[in-house]
């Protein structure tokens, strides 16, 4: 076939059209293969966050396990089924050692043909040995080296399982109250039917009575902040924490009647100055009966934040948790709070959040201590 004949164009239109018509099919397969790998991956993905989100409920008891969902565990534990049998019939340690078909078996049926009388048998013995006179009682908690000062301030805390973890419910508080932005605050609050948090850094003046009393009159829960919130002061020893704390507590209690049961930390939980008391303030203040409460979700409008960053990075923030606690403040060195609010409050109703107030029964978010 000769250069430039017409057999040659001819062969070449057909290698042309060849290309044209093939090249975009095996494009497409190629894609379609990439594409399904990735929704392939994409699924399985979402399957793991089910699963996971499926276990973080069970162990913090918001749900049942399924029967379903115990396969799926012992399916990725890699137990053998005489394993499995040996860690329910002993527990942990019994299951780490090795265990033969005979032991299974011999266990299982002493398992299932249990005299139901040994239980009483247990309870004879364990009685006669707590009658013994040299018999050692370790029931009892030591006393706190704290218990004398201020006595009367405790209040009975809820158990962990009567803890509330509302999903998807924010929580609106306001720190370093009372201040000339209160009852702006509360009316925007009033205006969208929503209950929020005060910790408070009140004042023996009338003045704070009255904001105090507003506060408590409209259904927002009250907390303690601090009395002076000089962190030099309150942080330096647990007896200086107890008494800024007492200060704060007797105010609210002297102008609203309630002995509130919640505090939030100067500075939150985790700070340069407390370090060096954090942990025994905190099992101070458990012993006591007092939760307290940090945040997730920071408006900075201590930092500084205007307008447009607060009303964009708040419900940006609040859609990245299950639930949200949101810092803001009540003080005359943050205007910009009391402008963004009601058009941050009618952004996140519209996007059909619940909000709530905190109590001492409200699971707490917290950066460190017993119930993080």
């Amino acid at each position: 076939m000769q250069f430039g004949s017409v057999a040659f164009f001819k062969m070449l239109i057909k290698i042309v059209l060849s290309i044209i018509f093939f090249l975009p099919l095996v494009l497409c397969i190629v894609f379609a293969v990439l594409l399904w790998n990735s929704n392939a991956e994409v699924n399985e993905l979402k399957k793991d966050n089910e699963r996971l989100e499926y276990y973080s409920l069970i162990l913090s008891g918001e749900r049942e396990p399924t029967v379903s969902g115990f396969y799926d565990i012992y399916a990725r534990s890699g137990l053998s089924d005489e394993e499995l049998i040996e860690y329910v019939l002993h527990g942990k340690d019994g299951a780490a050692q090795e265990v033969s078909d005979d032991a299974v078996d011999t266990a299982t049926s002493a398992a299932l043909t249990s005299d139901v009388s040994q239980p009483e048998q247990q309870t004879e013995d364990n009685s006669s040995a707590s009658d013994e006179p040299d018999a050692l009682q370790t029931d009892t908690e030591p006393v706190s080296q704290y218990a004398g000062i201020y006595p009367e301030m405790t209040v009975t805390p809820p158990s962990e399982d009567d803890y509330v973890r509302e999903l998807g419910t924010v929580y609106l508080t306001f720190d370093d109250g009372p201040s000339d932005n209160t009852y702006s605050i509360l009316s925007y609050l009033e205006q969208y039917n929503i209950k929020a948090t005060f910790f408070v850094v009140p004042t023996r003046t009338e003045s704070c009575y009255a904001k105090l009393r507003a506060i408590a009159e409209a259904g927002h829960s009250i907390g303690v902040h601090s009395a002076s919130h000089v962190y030099d002061d309150i942080y330096s020893s647990v007896e200086a924490f107890l008494e800024d704390f007492h200060d704060a507590w007797d105010i609210i209690y002297d102008a609203t009647g309630i002995k509130t049961e919640i505090f939030r930390f100067p500075g939150g939980s985790v700070n340069d100055f407390n370090a060096d008391t954090r942990d025994y303030i905190i099992q101070e203040m458990t012993r006591r009966g007092f939760r307290f409460f940090d945040w997730n979700v920071d408006s900075n409008d201590a930092g500084g934040a205007n307008w447009t960053e607060m009303y964009n990075s708040i419900p940006a923030d609040i859609a990245e948790n299950y639930r949200s606690v949101v810092l803001m403040h009540d003080s005359a060195s943050t205007p910009n709070t009391v402008l963004v609010l009601g058009d941050v409050l009618h952004v996140l109703t519209n996007e059909g959040y619940k909000f709530d107030k905190i109590n001492n029964d409200t699971l707490p978010v917290q950066f460190t201590g017993p119930f993080a």
